[in-house]
């Protein structure tokens, strides 16, 4: 009997085991035996995965640099979201703060997100520490949903909250959240602004082994690449996974994750503690 290729996801939202049912059921339908596990952090699945647990893993980017760190190098990214390319942090503060750019962030109080989430939290610590002495800025971290890498996006929103509340000056989040928050109007006209947008960068990947066969490889590229985003079932997944379509990850989309990779060195995160 042919293999079942075994996923791995994080169960971050309960829209998580929609999506991956559909995914499952279109592979199935189309003659690939296909099925997933749900874990509850990043770091389990990072584990199973090294193990040869499972064979696929839809890994945030602080996974990926972790996997490929961990093995040595010895995975490779397959396909991503077609917005999982050229992603940005945004750093956000009142619009009378008088804040403009990282320098006026000096003796004020700057949020962080999840110690775990690339956008709100890694990347832009050393964004501000490429700019100015950490010590001059007081942060305040807001560890929602650790394990999640980020994905919930709550410690974002609960920098939102504490900027409107006027405990903190400033902070940082994803550019998807702030987008969610201009298009929602979480805060009245004018109140918020944006000070500071990153370059772009890389987030989640499908990884894998370089070890797997690669038929299974083929298969799945193959499998995933064919789905039609006009059909209904599909553009209902792809709508709630945020994509409008699979696109292969190459020796470009990998230069995205290189800024992370120094950022997670230089703040001792390889470590895949859980």
């Amino acid at each position: 009997m042919e293999k079942t290729i075994m996923l791995g996801a994080v169960a971050y939202d309960p829209k998580v085991i929609p999506i991956w049912d559909i995914i499952r059921d279109y592979f199935n339908e189309n003659g690939v035996r296909l099925d997933y596990i749900l874990f509850s952090n990043y770091e389990a699945q990072i584990e199973y995965l090294l193990s040869g647990k499972i064979d696929v893993a839809w890994n945030t980017n602080v996974a990926w640099v972790r996997c490929k760190e961990l093995s040595g190098g010895k995975v490779k990214a397959l396909l991503m979201r077609d917005t999982d390319i050229d992603f940005k942090s945004v750093f956000i503060t009142k619009a009378n703060s008088g804040i403009k750019t990282i320098q006026d962030l000096k003796g004020k109080k700057f949020g962080l997100g999840s110690a775990d989430s690339a956008q709100a939290a890694i990347l832009p610590l050393k964004y501000i520490q490429d700019e100015i002495s950490e010590d001059l800025v007081e942060i305040v971290r807001f560890n929602s949903d650790l394990g999640k890498h980020g994905d919930t996006g709550r410690s974002e929103f609960d920098i939102l909250d504490a900027i409107l509340n006027d405990e903190i000056d400033a902070g940082s989040i994803g550019i998807s959240s702030w987008i969610r928050m201009l298009e929602e109007g979480m805060f009245p006209s004018g109140e918020v602004e944006s000070f500071y947008v990153s370059e772009g960068y890389c987030h989640c990947n499908f990884t894998v082994l370089d070890s797997l066969d690669e038929n299974i490889v083929k298969k799945f590229i193959d499998t995933m690449m064919s789905q039609d985003p006009n059909e209904p079932i599909i553009k209902k997944m792809m709508q709630m996974e945020g994509l409008n379509k699979w696109v292969l990850t190459g020796v470009e989309e990998l230069k995205g994750y290189d800024v992370l990779t120094q950022a997670m060195k230089e703040q001792d995160l390889m470590k895949n503690n859980w």
